[in-house]
């Protein structure tokens, strides 16, 4: 049971990063749309990884990429 709880919470962070992105217009990206597109994909396969810990890699870097550059503007 420990096990399976530890698994949801290490998939629950990608998760919401991933509806994040999604959420978000393509004008907040550095690229537009096509870079949205390509956030997504690489958020899908952070999700599928996050169990052993590549996926919060790529969390991070969307992290850094996009909601940081765009927090910073306001």
């Amino acid at each position: 049971m420990p096990l399976l709880f530890a698994f949801l919470v290490l998939e629950a962070i990608p998760m919401l990063a991933l509806l994040d992105c999604i959420g978000r217009e393509s004008a907040e990206f550095p690229a537009g749309a096509t870079d949205r597109r390509e956030w997504i994909l690489w958020l899908c396969v952070g999700v599928a990884t996050a169990w052993f810990l590549v996926g919060n890699g790529i969390v991070l870097g969307y992290y850094y990429a996009v909601v940081r550059r765009n927090t910073a503007r306001y």
